[in-house]
């Protein structure tokens, strides 16, 4: 039977489509006090946001009225008629997200004009109408979300864990925050501040604020105005490229959003520069005709519809052609690209190719690796990764640009990949360590400084036991930092390198999928890295040591993500080539 349905279960499906996570109910609050005029913008969230989130400005406030009126659906002070809709430039438009707050969760207001002597309380919730006082208060705004899903127990059950909720809300903040460097933002959780953001002088000491000093010098100023769009902003240099997707933001008149087309435009020119699992980091403003891009086309507004949708791609792809350009980057860059041929080639000209002069070092030695004042009373010296009481004949062996090894077989030539059959060595290792919950460790010469941004520094630091099991000894330096004192077995003690490893760790723990069964993805990622920070040429006794510990492997193929360890040459096809 056809019916209308009641206000209260209406209510509950907008805020179904407009309150997904607690982050949903910050973005909103945060975005209505920019709205506002406020100067000053405080986030505190109690248990990720579950049981507390309180969003206090200094804006232009409400009048008793207004502030009893804004919890109705529709309400709202943005647009007055359909023609609005056209030319938006307010953050919140449609008057859904304070209704849809109060329809699950416990609601109180306290807002004042600063014209008014005297501000209101207005107390909300689903099982209560309106209540509202005249109370004492600072001019601005003041709103209080308790018990968020407390009537929607399907819904509370299904938010994620609390790291998970808190990377969630942290996101949301950065992208309000960048787009407005003049104002100021704070972000509490449990008490502990993780942003108290002053007002920047520009748009980059913004950045750093947010992501650290350690990018500076990866930004790249992008520039470009036409008739189509005006763009501004930066792109990471592609030297540090990087295999997660984080520090990338799109923002259009001042609005975050997301688009997969816009972002293929802004990796295209950099081509060769970065290898083909890389990706860099982007902080891009376009400014267009507001009559000429629809933000409307999504509850949460993340996704939106440009009329220029190719000319645009177009324009930024060349923008970002045209700052690599100037900064005079090439593809010489040295990276271990992922599409480059597996097997060496042979020039067919007799005579034209030399073997590299044989040289007698070990680059897996390294003289500090025995300082025994490093090495914790409390924790047993570990056993070496690659342990071997004798070193396996060389036999007929070559290492090639220190890249290759080619080893003879009965069939032909074996020529293996020598950074993946790293990878693929370390990855057991690390899956067999990470079972038995027994790391593999080895101290740094010196505690490494590393500083993070709040999603790493959380992830980092909100799971010790399991960042511990895995092989790291690492500590809050505050503000952002952490100190590395200790690193898995395999890695480089570079700190450069000691750097990486953790942003890779980070990454890791970031994944939602890893955090139910860690094992796999920790051990892939973990091994990637040590594998990367592994340099140098090997000598024959070396090289035959690598190959042994390769067949070894359960696997010897592949590395953890699928690509080839090793190619074989037949005869056939060598006298083929001769």
């Amino acid at each position: 039977m056809l019916q209308v349905l009641p206000q209260q279960v209406s209510n509950l499906i907008a805020a179904g489509e407009v309150v997904v996570r607690p982050a949903s109910v910050v973005k909103e609050l945060v975005e209505n006090a920019v709205d506002a005029g406020a100067t000053s913008v405080s986030v505190s969230v109690l248990d990720a946001g579950r049981t507390l989130i309180q969003v206090v400005d200094d804006g232009c406030g409400m009048s008793p009225e207004e502030a009893v009126l804004c919890f109705e659906r529709h309400a709202t002070s943005k647009i007055a008629s359909a023609e609005d809709l056209q030319r938006i430039t307010s953050y919140g438009f449609r008057g859904e997200a304070l209704a849809s707050i109060a329809a699950v969760a416990e609601v109180t207001l306290r807002t004042r004009r600063s014209d008014d002597e005297l501000g209101v309380q207005v107390s909300i919730s689903p099982s209560s109408p309106a209540r509202s006082e005249a109370v004492a208060v600072p001019s601005g705004s003041n709103f209080a979300i308790r018990n968020l899903f407390y009537n929607v127990p399907a819904r509370r059950k299904f938010l994620k864990s609390d790291s998970a909720e808190l990377r969630a809300i942290v996101q949301e903040f950065i992208r309000v925050a960048l787009i407005r460097p003049d104002l100021s933002f704070r972000l509490m959780s449990n008490g502990r501040e993780i942003h108290n953001l002053r007002p920047a002088a520009s748009l980059k000491k913004r950045i750093l604020d947010i992501f650290g000093m350690n990018l500076a010098k990866e930004l790249v100023e992008v520039k470009a105005d036409t008739s189509i769009a005006r763009i501004s902003g930066f792109i990471g240099n592609p030297e540090d490229a990087r295999k997660r997707e984080s520090n990338q933001f799109f923002f259009v008149n001042w609005r975050y959003f997301r688009s997969p087309l816009f972002h293929k435009a802004v990796v295209k020119p950099y081509g060769k520069l970065i290898p083909d699992e890389c990706s860099p980091a982007y902080f891009l403003f376009l400014e267009v005709d507001p009559e000429r891009v629809d933000v409307n086309i999504h509850p949460a507004k993340t996704e939106v519809k440009f009329e220029d949708e190719m000319p645009l791609f177009e324009i930024l792809s060349a923008a970002v052609r045209e700052a690599l350009g100037k900064n005079d980057f090439t593809p010489s860059i040295d990276f271990d690209m992922r599409g480059a041929p597996d097997i060496p080639v042979f020039k067919d000209s007799p005579g034209s190719w030399t073997p590299p002069p044989r040289i007698d070092y070990s680059p897996l030695f390294n003289p500090f690796d025995e300082v025994p004042d490093f090495t914790p009373v409390s924790t047993p010296a570990p056993a070496p990764l690659f342990e071997d009481s004798s070193p396996a004949p060389a036999g007929d062996i070559l290492v090639l640009h220190k890249r290759y090894v080619v080893t003879s077989l009965k069939s032909g030539l074996l020529v293996i990949d020598i950074r993946r059959a790293r990878n693929r060595i370390f990855y057991e290792r690390y899956l067999e360590k990470l079972a038995e919950r027994q790391p593999v460790l080895q101290q740094t010469l010196f505690p490494v400084t590393v500083e993070l941004s709040s999603e790493d520094y959380l992830a980092v630091l909100e799971q010790p036991d399991l960042v511990a099991s895995i092989g790291f000894d690492i500590r809050d330096f505050g503000t952002g930092a952490v100190v590395v004192n200790a690193i898995p077995e395999g890695y480089s003690t570079d700190p450069e390198q000691v750097r990486n490893a953790v942003l890779d760790l980070a990454a890791a723990l970031r994944d939602d999928t890893s955090l139910e069964d860690p094992s796999h993805l920790l051990a892939a990622k973990m091994a990637g890295s040590a594998a990367a920070g592994s340099s140098g040429s090997l000598s024959p006794d070396e090289a035959q040591l690598l190959v042994d510990r390769l067949f070894a492997c359960r696997e010897p193929k592949l590395t953890p993500d699928g690509h080839r360890t090793m190619t074989l040459i037949t005869f056939e096809e060598i006298e083929k080539k001769i």
